[in-house]
């Protein structure tokens, strides 16, 4: 029926062959993306939000401590700091790293609009006005300071849960055109793939390799590219900062990436191991199932 026997290996081979370039494989799967590019812009601009709130947070918790609770603690200790020689020195250093405080005209644009939303309507305080503030004001500065922490962390979570919306919105049309090409491609196959592949073993992988990759289109692929994104943010926010201390931070970052590589791989290998394992389950519990009628008429 379908010739000699080396045409029936080169069919088989045709049919099963799998893919050896990862990049033709995305560029396979960008094609289904490619309607849906507004979706993913959408997404690009929802994580670079969320993923500067996440890094500005932390940055807003420290002017909290240099700008209200270390002069409040100078102020109520100045003589036990005195005494020891310390207070003088932290009340300075607390001053200088309070950029809500600080000339505007010396700031990033990320401290200029965080400064103008702390002190919405307002007139920006001064260095030396934060330092002689008396309970009464610093409590009201630092009530703004923390409503403005807490709206960035609403706002992230807000940002994240759309991002992760728009993801899967996408990532569910993307998957239902892969489905339906999966399908087609089935039954255009020759008998003789389905000879050699059982049924079963042909239902687990479809239905399985859909699950990984609803699961990476919904969460994982923007969630990988977040995390990503804040780990290049805060190293450059490290070294914009202190070089020495950031280099010093991230001497573990080589041996962290080869253990990374390593585990991958061999957790890429296992789950590869596992996937085969339940193909040939599902399959002989296919095959059990479909002669339960079968060995029924003959007891």
């Amino acid at each position: 029926m379908f010739g000699d026997a080396s045409r029936m290996r080169e069919m088989l081979s045709r049919e099963q062959l799998k893919p050896k370039n990862v990049g033709e494989t995305l560029a396979r799967f960008g094609q289904y993306f490619g309607a849906y590019w507004p979706a993913l812009v959408v997404v690009l601009a929802l994580v670079l939000a969320s993923t500067w709130m996440q890094v500005t947070t932390p940055e807003m918790i420290g002017q909290v401590v240099d700008c209200y609770l270390t002069p409040a603690a100078a102020n109520a200790f100045g003589g036990a700091g005195a005494a020891f020689g310390g207070g003088a020195a932290a009340e300075s250093a607390a001053q200088s790293n309070c950029w809500l405080a600080a000339d505007s005209a010396t700031q990033d644009l990320t401290h200029r609009f965080l400064r103008q939303v702390v002190y919405l309507g307002t007139e920006p305080p001064a260095a030396t006005d934060l330092a002689a503030l008396d309970a009464g004001g610093r409590i009201a500065g630092l009530t703004r300071v923390v409503l403005t922490i807490v709206a960035l962390y609403v706002g992230g979570a807000l940002l994240t849960g759309a991002g992760f919306f728009v993801m899967t919105w996408a990532g569910q049309h993307v998957l239902r055109a892969l489905r339906v090409d999966v399908f087609r491609h089935l039954h255009r196959l020759s008998q003789g793939y389905y000879t050699e592949h059982e049924a079963g073993d042909l239902m687990s992988r479809i239905t399985n390799d859909a699950t990984a990759v609803e699961q990476a289109f919904g969460f994982a692929l923007i969630q990988v590219f977040g995390a990503a994104l804040l780990l290049v943010w805060i190293a450059y926010n490290m070294l914009a900062r202190s070089v020495p201390f950031a280099l010093l931070s991230m001497i573990v970052m080589p041996v962290m990436v080869v253990a990374t590589f390593w585990f991958s791989e061999q957790a890429r290998r296992e789950f590869r191991r596992s996937r085969r394992e339940m193909g040939s389950v599902n399959a002989e519990l296919q095959e059990s199932i479909a002669a339960v009628r079968e060995v029924q008429a003959f007891n």
